[in-house]
């Protein structure tokens, strides 16, 4: 039977259309024949989709009578062939990989609530001993988080916390201060522990506000008592508030529900609580790690995640300790490239360097959060002037003395001159003065990423 329907090339600008008799007792490697033939196309190394509600990867042997061909609103879609050789290259890479951590370096583990409120508790008797002993030389001993305990480790590819201590001791009035905000948040902590609940860092600070007096003093009691103790954040139940949100070929428990990322609509919130989350299964090739919410938002509505089966997730700006802790388990267990999508700025690259090397603040807790592995796949400073991209200059920004500035502080980092291609980019940044969004991509042609952009670098390994 022959039917009547719309034929797009999206693997071409400007996309092209035609109206189409499709034969419905073919096979779909005829179809491509037929079609080949139509689009004037060089040969027949393209896969096509079938778009009804979300797009279905159409396999040779299929009968093209399976896709409802000729339906309302039903479009044959054509689309770029990827190579996936250099993911493959890649994904060796991840395979090799063991980390060794350095001597003088402060590496916390995670642990059971249970073992965590046994350190607690340590560490609280000893100071009482103390106390009686000698009240006017009592102390707690707490790792300095200050600039010069913390390190880029070249081996690790991790900013790593030395070994350096502070003693908060009965000297003062302010020492007694800081030392009474301390023992309220141990004891708080204490209780959460004891009773193995969770909570976020907004009700540690409303267990004593006229203690803590702001949010940031608590913020930080909470991360001094984790590397006091050895233990990372989530061993202390403590939650960040999570934003993050995932799509894509990911299966896994959460509690005791499944969840498949397939069929969450257009995303799933990432858990508060990765403790939570467990059976991680994917047929992923790669995660892409997107920094706008808009441009993920996107890729989820195309359906990215099934053109390459792969996993999008986004933290929408800076990365949430949520978000990164998922990401590292998903690094961890199932050990699938990750792919970064940032702005061509120094910001995006900001973003991108704590997600791969860990930030300054939480440098103690690194190992567990940082992914070394993660490429830059974009937006490169070097795209911005590629033909084959076709950026319109009207999107292009001029950078301000600021970014000029913030820019040559990172090309002295040591992360950045491991990393070479990267500071080249940098330089890029510098040399050409003007920075650009991910967006700048889809001025032209809403679907550019999903349908050019994407396809062209993944095939090509553009990602350093």
């Amino acid at each position: 039977m022959y039917k009547t329907t719309k034929v797009r090339n999206s693997a071409m600008l400007p996309i092209k259309e035609l109206q189409m008799e499709i034969d419905t007792s073919t096979d779909v490697l005829e179809l491509k024949k037929h079609i080949k033939d139509e689009f004037d196309l060089p040969d027949l190394n393209f896969p096509l989709f079938f778009k009804d509600r979300k797009y279905e990867l159409m396999d040779n042997n299929d009968n093209v009578s399976n896709f409802n061909i000729g339906a309302k609103n039903t479009i044959i879609e054509i689309r770029r062939y990827i190579s996936l050789d250099k993911i493959l290259e890649f994904k060796e890479e991840i395979s090799k990989k063991e980390i060794i951590y350095p001597h003088g370096v402060l590496h916390v583990e995670t642990c059971e609530a249970e073992e965590a409120k046994k350190r607690l508790v340590e560490i609280t008797k000893n100071f009482i001993d103390g106390a009686l002993k000698d009240p006017s030389n009592v102390s707690f001993s707490i790792p300095s988080r200050s600039g010069d305990n913390i390190g880029f480790d070249e081996e690790t590819e991790l900013v790593l916390l030395g070994k350096q201590r502070i003693e908060r001791q009965f000297r003062s009035l302010s020492s007694v201060k800081s030392v009474q905000q301390l023992t309220t948040a141990m004891k708080l902590l204490h209780e959460i522990l004891t009773r193995d609940i969770h909570q976020t860092k907004r009700d540690m600070f409303y267990g004593d506000v006229n203690t803590f007096e702001n949010q940031n003093t608590s913020d930080n009691l909470i991360e001094d008592i984790g590397a006091m103790l050895g233990v990372t954040r989530p061993s202390l139940n403590i939650n960040a508030s999570a934003k993050g949100a995932v799509v894509g070929h990911l299966e896994f428990t959460d509690k005791d529900d499944p969840i498949d990322c397939r069929k969450v609509g257009s995303s799933r919130q990432i858990s508060a609580n990765i403790d939570d989350i467990s059976n991680l299964q994917s047929d992923a090739e790669f995660v892409l790690i997107i920094e706008k919410e808009a441009v993920f938002s996107r890729l989820s509505e195309d359906g990215f995640y099934d053109y390459v089966p792969s996993i999008i997730i986004t933290a929408k700006g800076q990365p949430d300790m949520a978000t990164r802790l998922f990401l590292k388990k998903i690094h961890d267990e199932l050990k699938i490239p990750m792919l970064a999508i940032m702005d061509a700025d120094v910001y995006g690259f900001e973003i991108l360097r704590v997600y791969s090397v860990g930030s300054k603040a939480l440098s103690f807790e690194a190992a567990n959060l940082a992914v070394p592995d993660i490429k830059w796949l974009g937006l490169l400073p070097g795209d911005l002037d590629n033909d084959e991209f076709n950026i319109p200059r009207k999107t292009l920004i001029k950078m301000t003395e600021s970014d000029k500035r913030r820019t040559k502080l990172l090309l002295d980092e040591e992360f950045v001159r491991r990393k070479p291609e990267w500071g080249r980019q940098l330089q890029i940044l510098i040399d050409k003065g003007y920075k650009a969004e991910i967006q700048a991509l889809n001025a032209n042609d809403p679907q550019f990423i999903t349908n050019q952009y994407l396809p062209i670098k993944l095939n090509q390994g553009g990602f350093i």
